[in-house]
């Protein structure tokens, strides 16, 4: 006779309800919707974020849907993020130039694209604006997650041999 046991929880859905019991109302699961998912390795690369960067950019992918754009006026990022107008520019200016997002004017439409976080990993390291021990451990944290890890482009351009 087969003994078919009950499948155990998952260990933190075992401490949640050790820990926090009747969490499960608290909160969000994935097959009801209402949240986004974030890059694991994100957490990497947030100390590299102003402040303002930071906000405008959990502000867009919260609003980006499956194909990852999305196009917030200024005033409705500047209401929900509580940032000047000002501070918005300078925030979407940055994420561009670290690699974070991609916007595109579409006939009078700003437009905006959440760039996989590894390549904001290699702009960040290309500009050296991450230093070699934080892009290490940050491809530690993809190869403990099975994802694809990231050149340094800067030992990549020291191999190439000079004209």
């Amino acid at each position: 006779m087969l003994d078919l046991q009950p499948k155990k929880p998952h260990k933190d859905e075992r401490y949640r309800a050790k820990c926090f019991p009747g969490a499960e109302h608290e909160v969000m699961t994935p097959k009801k919707g209402g949240y986004f998912p974030v890059a694991t390795v994100s957490r990497k690369l947030l100390k590299h974020l102003a402040d303002s960067e930071l906000r405008v950019w959990f502000y867009l992918q919260a609003r980006a849907g499956k194909w990852f754009i999305t196009y917030p006026t200024y005033e409705e990022i500047q209401g929900e993020t509580g940032l000047s107008k000002g501070a918005v520019s300078k925030a979407i200016k940055g994420l561009e130039k670290k690699g974070f997002i991609r916007s595109h004017n579409d006939i009078g439409t700003r437009r905006y694209l959440i760039r996989d976080p590894r390549l904001a990993m290699q702009k960040l390291r290309e500009l050296n604006l991450m230093s070699n021990n934080d892009f290490d451990d940050a491809n530690e944290l993809l190869e403990v997650l099975k994802q694809t890890t990231v050149s340094d482009p800067l030992k990549s351009a020291q191999q190439i041999p000079a004209p």
